[in-house]
Parts: structure tokens; C-alpha cells; sequence
């Protein structure tokens, strides 16, 4: 078992971890859909493969969820993700076939996007009752993210299908770092209450019931999942359009450093931001800074101008991860927290990518991005007046 003194010791392997992983999905996220897009894809046939990719994400997200949960065993099941992941990821210099590019996106899919809860997940319950505030750590995945944008744009030179090989070296050293992991399962150090015993005898205490019984993480979940779609518009086909308005693959990179840069000081400072100010209200700030951020992406023409707009999602992706991650781990049973962080996922991320991800791409083509980034800012600010009304109790 972790000691005291184990635990106000500085996570070192695990910032280590997220800022290699995370520098691993800005080169994936980015550049995926210029790749597709530069072996002769259009929009519509992008949003199609993320749309087929969604539906494989979905399920794979919720199983490895259940097995971490049931197995205890997160750290291993980590390791499996990031194996499987690499060999789909060297697996894309193959061949260009749209098929067989369409089915490794989706398994590539179902092995990466279940990583970042199940790693939020073990870092959280690794930090509890520590010294150190989990924003702290995950402000390494924001380095990692804002450092590769920086260098990954003018690497590239607009080849985008080195992103394959950046991804394999990502994945190995994450693989690395799990080997140097302490992680002790809380299912261990934790005594169930007799409720908690009685529930699981009952049948009762399933993942759903626990979520709908709970308004509050209803309410945290529908909201991230208001933010992701404008997240998975943005991530999907921003990009494109942005070099359609005279951006290269350099700006793309410094415009993705710019949004990830910007996260950095709020990740370090959220928790003391959320006790000021208290959960709500952070989240109406945040919705209000993302409904901005879209109004003006929707209007500004210039790349060079795109780019200080994009740092408004410093604050608000912050705040919505950091409030949804923390109620979890301290309102939710620990048997259901990876499979509760899980499905918060599925429902903002998966969900954002599938409604957005054929939708936006006919959207994209038929009205232009333009005219989507403004519906997509009313809409979040409005979603931000909704989430300031939510009672929210941080306190485990």
C-alpha cells in the first residue's frame, strides 16, 4: 500500500506519461483528417470513416472500461491499449485503400481512445489523499500537446503521413513509463459501507442507476457533452478550412500550440479557481469563453487573427475537464469510477465525433465552416447559462 510519504513524493513517471501521450494524440487529432484529406478524401468521405470509427470507439470504450473495473488491474489493461495501438498505427503504411484505411482509423480507434479516462482515472485514485492536485499532472499531458504543435508543423513540411511513425515512438515510451508506475488498486484500501454491499447483493447498483440517480453528474456530462461537439467540429475540420484561408502546416502547428498553451496555467490553478469561484460558475465562465471562441473563429478570415481567438479554450476546456473528472472521483463508488469516466467520454467525445463526423462533414461542404462555428458559439453560451444553474458539491 501507498504511504504518506509515497504519496506527497512528486509524480514524476506520471506526468512523464501524459506528456508523452498527449503529444502522441495532438499529431493524431490534428493531422489525421489532413492525411485523409491529402490521399484524395473529401469531407463527406471523412466524416464518414470517423463516423464508422465512432460506432467501434463506442463499444471498445465501455469494454475495457468494465474489464479495468472488474479486473483491477488498470495499469495492465493500459499496457495492452498502448500495444494493440502501435501496431494499427505502423499498420497505415500499407496501403491508401479506402477500405482498409477506414478500418484501421476504426481499430486504431478502439485502442487510443479508451487510454486517456482509464489514465485519468488511475491518476486520480494514485493522487488521493496526496499533496499533489491532479491539474498539476494533467497540465504535463498540455505541455506535451502545445510542445508537439509547436514542432510537429514544421517537421511535417505538409507530409502528413509521418504522423504514423510520430505515433509508434509515442506509444513506446508511454509503454515505458507504465513499467514505472506504483499504482495500487483502491478496491484494496477501501472498506465497502453496508449500503454499498447491500446495493451490489440487490443488482441495484448498476453503472446507469448510479449515473441517473445522480442530476448533478447528469448535468456535468450533458455539458461536456455540449462542449465536445463544438471540440470534435473544431478538431475535425477546422484545420482544413484553416488552409483554405491561407494557413500551412507550420500555422496549423502554432495554431494548436496556441490552444494547447493556453490550458497550462488553468490546469495548475483550477482547483484553488473552482474553491474562489465554486464549480457553477466556473462552468458558466467556460461556456460563455467557448460560445466567444466559436462566434469569432466563424467570422475571422485571416489565419494570423484565428490564432490568439483559439486561446479562449484555455480556460473553458480546463474547467470542464477538471470538474467532471474530480466530482467522479469523489462522488462515484470506486467499482464504478473508470467505467462512470468512460462513459462521461463516450457520451461528450464519441458521441460529438459521431454526430459531428458525417454531419460535419456534410455541413462543412454544403454551408461551410463559417456558418457552423457561429451556430456552434450561440448554442455553447446558451449551454453555459444552463451549466451556472447546476448544484455542484466538490467537497468527497
Amino acid at each position: 500500500m501507498q504511504t504518506q510519504k509515497s504519496k506527497d513524493k512528486f509524480p514524476i513517471v506520471y506526468l512523464m506519461m501524459y506528456i508523452v501521450f498527449y503529444a502522441g494524440q495532438l499529431v493524431y487529432d490534428t493531422y489525421l483528417n489532413l492525411y485523409l484529406n491529402q490521399i484524395g478524401m473529401s469531407a463527406t468521405e471523412i466524416g464518414t470513416v470517423i463516423s464508422i470509427s465512432t460506432v467501434g470507439i463506442l463499444f471498445s470504450q465501455l469494454f475495457w472500461g468494465r474489464v479495468s473495473d472488474r479486473t483491477g488491474k488498470k495499469v495492465m489493461v493500459l499496457r495492452i491499449l498502448y500495444c494493440f495501438a502501435l501496431v494499427f498505427s505502423l499498420s497505415f503504411y500499407v496501403t491508401k485503400n479506402y477500405l482498409f484505411v477506414c478500418l484501421l482509423v476504426t481499430l486504431f480507434g478502439m485502442m487510443f481512445a479508451p487510454v486517456m479516462p482509464l489514465m485519468d482515472n488511475v491518476t486520480l485514485e494514485t493522487l488521493g489523499g496526496g499533496k499533489w492536485d491532479f491539474g498539476q499532472i494533467r497540465a504535463g499531458g498540455t505541455f506535451g500537446y502545445s510542445l508537439m504543435a509547436l514542432v510537429s508543423g514544421f517537421l511535417l513540411k505538409d507530409q502528413y503521413s509521418g504522423i504514423f511513425l510520430w505515433l509508434a515512438i509515442c506509444l513506446v515510451l508511454c509503454l515505458v513509463c507504465t513499467m514505472g508506475l506504483g499504482f495500487v488498486p483502491q478496491r484494496e484500501k477501501e472498506k465497502k459501507a453496508p449500503e454499498d454491499e447491500a446495493r451490489g447483493k440487490t443488482g441495484k447498483g448498476s453503472l446507469l442507476a448510479v449515473v441517473f440517480r445522480n442530476k448533478t453528474l447528469l448535468g456535468l456530462i450533458g455539458f461536456q457533452l455540449m462542449h465536445g461537439l463544438g471540440v470534435s467540429f473544431f478538431t475535425s475540420y477546422y484545420p482544413i478550412y484553416f488552409t483554405s484561408i491561407g494557413g500551412d502546416s507550420k500555422l496549423v502547428g502554432i495554431l494548436m500550440f496556441a490552444c494547447a498553451i493556453s490550458e497550462i496555467p488553468f490546469f495548475i490553478g483550477m482547483s484553488r479557481i473552482v474553491k474562489r469561484l465554486g464549480a457553477a460558475r466556473v462552468l458558466f465562465i467556460a461556456g460563455l469563453l467557448t460560445g466567444c471562441r466559436w462566434l469569432m473563429l466563424g467570422m475571422v478570415r485571416n489565419p494570423y487573427l484565428a490564432i490568439p481567438c483559439n486561446m479562449l479554450q484555455g480556460f473553458s476546456f480546463t474547467a470542464v475537464t477538471w470538474c467532471l473528472l474530480n466530482y467522479i472521483n469523489r462522488k462515484v463508488p470506486y467499482e464504478y469510477r473508470a467505467r462512470t469516466q468512460v462513459l462521461g467520454n463516450v457520451i461528450s467525445m464519441v458521441c460529438g465525433r459521431f454526430i459531428f463526423g458525417y454531419l460535419g462533414g456534410r455541413l462543412f461542404d454544403s454551408v461551410g465552416a463559417p456558418r457552423v462555428l457561429l451556430g456552434l458559439g450561440i448554442f455553447m453560451a446558451a449551454a453555459g447559462f444552463g451549466a451556472g444553474k447546476l448544484k455542484i458539491e466538490m467537497e468527497n
